[in-house]
Formats: structure tokens, C-alpha cells, sequence
């Protein structure tokens, strides 16, 4: 197959993981046959705003339909020289018009919208998921909002890529457990359960040095006070703080704004208060995933986030890629519980999951001193990645589901 595929958020890698999915997607699909032609528009002037789900301003509109019409010029252009049989994008509302799904159609290419935080974040992928033929949403309970908007959902989950997710010969591990990911929701709390049972770990990732996690990166300079006709306000500033505020009682009503803004306060005092509890076991961004895990007897995992994206709501367990790439690395891999993981894994066997602080503190130790045991894990659930969860596999289920394994 021949396709077309616009899923990096900027050409730069260093903007928004700017290469994470074309890392994830292309080797996969090569390795079926698949003829990739990737969009050279450059989708950072919206991915700035792509924390917006909608009534966006007269000026993020125009610089979205620049882009649309970009895309749609390189689509039409390799349409031409050779047919393409299908439009694969991770688009936010912001990145492009929902109406280029159409031009699509009309031009006979079938289109799958990417999107993995449909569970959290499902308002800005809402109005793209509607008008793609295809919405691949990988957390399996988002399917009945997708539906809600008249979107043609398919469940495929996330995998994890074999030649960069892989073992790593030669490495001696540490006695210690690591963890690798930024500072988000309820993560600071159970590592400062950790450190107080005297636990050894190790942490890696953006925001744990600091009060607030660097979401955009290296470029929030970037970002005016005013970008595209939009005030922007700096994380942590109290003007951020006033707006958080402002948008609780516009969703809650008074009484139960409050109450939301009161647990954001509480929230963020307690994030300030551990921070010199991690300050000695934090290590800063990772340079390579794989060798980090590597280096340490047990990877943790921590899967919760906000239900409604944002401090204040109810946390609830999600599926991350970790849970593909830390397997696939051969790990000791130890995550939190979820239904959903029972689906790809024999818990106890291939991984290990923890339902409590106290249960997480007890595992882990119990890993790091029964070698024989952490081994057998490593080994099993890396059997298991290797043979089930790969992205090519993933590409195989998402291809048939949508009607398209005769092709490949």
C-alpha cells in the first residue's frame, strides 16, 4: 500500500516528541511492504495551541487552514503520481480543518485518525475523530465516546518498536528500581512512598527537578503572551492559577469550582512540599530509554492520570506505551492495575501489577531481592512483547479491523 502519513506534531524532533510516532509507525509498516510518503507541512504553529478543543480565535483558524491546505496540497500531488490507499494522521483539533476528511473521500483515499489519550483529553480530538473514517483510539473503554460524535471507532492498542525497545547485552544491573517518565498526577506520591520505606529508585524524566512539569519542553519560550489572537499564560504563574480557577466555576458552578480549585491549591502545595523528598533520586531526561532499563533490577510503572486532563478530577488507571516498551526491553516490569492489562499480559507471570502503595513497596522489594524470580518475569514478558505486541502486529489488527489486510 501506498500511504500518506502526517503524524509528527513538528518536524523538529525536538518539539513535541517530534519523531516519537514516525519512530513507532514507519519501521512497522516497511517491514509489511507499505510505501510511506510523509508530509513535510510542519504542524508546530498549531501543536502550540493543540491544547485548545475548540472556539478557537480568528488567527489560530487561518494558521489551521494554511496548514490544511498544505497537506492537502502534498496529498494531491502524491495522489497523483501513484494512488494512495490511505491517509494515516495523529491530528488534534487544532492541527487541521475536520472538513480535509472530506477532500479525502472525494478522492478516494480511506483516512484513519490516530489519538491515545481518548480517555483524559477526549475534547480535543472530538471534531477531527468525527469526520475521519476511522478514529484508532487505543484505550479500549473510550469506544462510546467516539460514538457519542458520530465517529467510527477502532480499538487498537498501543505496541512498542523491537529494534529500539530492546535488550541490552553487556549491562550490569543495579539493585535499584527506576522509573522513567515526566512528573504528572499522582506520580511524586507513590515515589515518595518508595523513598520513605527506604526503597532504592531512580527516576527519569522532565519535572521532577522542578515545581512544574515542562509539558512543551525546550521551546515554551516560544510562547508569547499573546500567540494567534490567545493570551498564554505561564504554568505556575497566578495568573494561571486565576484562569484554572475561572474555568472550574464556568464548568462546576460556583460550589463546585470552588471546591475543584481548593483541591488544585492543596495539590500544589503538596507537589512543592515533596519536592526535596525526590531531589536525591532524581537523574534527569533519559538519554536512552532501553539502557536505563537495563541498568536496573525492576522497571515501575505508574498509570494513572486525570480524568478530565486536568489536577482536581478523579484519577484513573490508562494504558501507557511503557507497558509495551518496558516488556519489550526485557524487564522486571512492575505497573499499576487495570482491567485492560489483564487483556495483554498473565499478571504474575510475564508482569507484575499493584492495586496500593503498600503493595507497590512490598513487590518491588521482593524483585529486587529474589533474582530468580525477577529473571523469570523479564523473560516471559519479553516473550510475550515479542510475540504479541509489537507495532507490526498492531498495524495487522488496525489493517483488518478497517477492512484493509487484503492490501497488505
Amino acid at each position: 500500500m501506498r500511504i500518506f502519513c502526517a503524524a509528527r506534531h513538528s518536524i523538529n524532533p525536538d518539539r513535541f516528541c517530534g519523531d516519537l510516532w514516525s519512530h513507532n509507525f514507519y519501521a512497522a509498516l516497511r517491514e509489511m511492504g507499505n510505501e510511506i510518503i510523509e508530509s513535510q507541512t510542519d504542524l508546530f504553529p498549531t501543536s502550540l495551541f493543540m491544547d485548545i478543543g475548540g472556539h478557537f480565535t480568528r488567527e489560530e483558524l487561518e494558521v489551521r487552514a494554511r496548514k490544511t491546505q498544505d497537506i492537502l496540497d502534498e496529498v494531491r500531488a502524491a495522489h497523483q503520481r501513484s494512488p494512495l490507499n490511505l491517509f494515516l494522521s495523529y491530528f488534534y483539533n487544532a492541527h487541521c480543518d475536520p472538513a480535509v476528511f472530506d477532500e479525502l473521500r472525494r478522492l478516494g483515499i480511506l483516512s484513519v485518525n490516530f489519538y491515545c489519550n481518548s480517555i483524559h483529553q477526549f475534547e480535543l480530538v472530538k471534531g477531527t475523530a468525527a469526520k475521519s473514517d476511522f478514529a484508532w483510539h487505543a484505550e479500549k473503554n473510550a469506544r462510546q465516546r467516539y460514538l457519542s460524535v458520530g465517529a467510527s471507532p477502532v480499538w487498537v492498542q498501543m505496541g512498542a518498536n523491537p529494534e529500539v525497545y530492546r535488550p541490552i547485552a553487556g549491562v550490569q544491573r543495579l539493585p535499584k528500581a527506576c522509573f522513567v517518565g515526566q512528573r504528572y498526577a499522582d506520580r511524586d506520591r507513590w515515589m515518595v512512598v518508595l523513598i520513605r520505606s527506604g526503597v532504592p529508585i531512580e527516576m527519569y524524566g522532565n519535572g521532577w527537578r522542578s515545581e512544574v512539569s515542562q509539558i512543551l519542553g525546550s521551546h515554551d519560550q516560544e510562547i508569547k503572551k499573546t500567540y494567534l489572537g490567545r493570551r498564554r499564560t505561564s504554568p505556575g504563574s497566578w495568573r494561571s492559577y486565576l484562569d484554572s480557577a475561572l474555568e472550574n466555576v464556568r464548568r462546576g458552578g460556583v460550589i463546585s469550582g470552588a471546591l475543584r480549585s481548593a483541591r488544585q491549591v492543596k495539590y500544589r502545595k503538596d507537589t512543592r512540599d515533596l519536592r526535596p523528598l525526590l531531589a536525591g533520586s532524581t537523574r534527569g531526561p533519559a538519554k536512552d530509554v532501553a539502557t536505563v532499563f537495563a541498568e536496573h533490577d525492576v522497571c515501575l510503572n505508574f498509570s494513572n492520570v486525570w480524568s478530565d486532563g486536568r489536577p482536581g478530577s478523579r484519577l484513573i488507571p490508562h494504558i501507557r506505551l511503557r507497558d509495551f516498551e518496558g516488556p519489550m526491553s526485557r524487564t522486571c516490569y512492575l505497573t499499576g492495575y487495570s482491567d485492560e492489562i489483564t487483556e495483554f499480559y498473565d499478571v504474575g507471570r510475564e508482569i507484575d501489577t499493584y492495586h496500593s502503595p503498600e503493595e507497590l513497596v512490598d513487590k518491588t522489594r521482593f524483585y529486587l531481592r529474589h533474582h530468580e524470580a525477577a529473571e523469570k518475569l523479564r523473560e516471559a514478558g519479553y516473550r510475550r512483547a515479542l510475540s504479541d505486541h509489537t507495532w507490526r502486529s498492531r498495524f495487522e489488527d488496525l489493517f483488518r479491523k478497517i477492512g484493509l489486510s487484503d492490501a497488505c
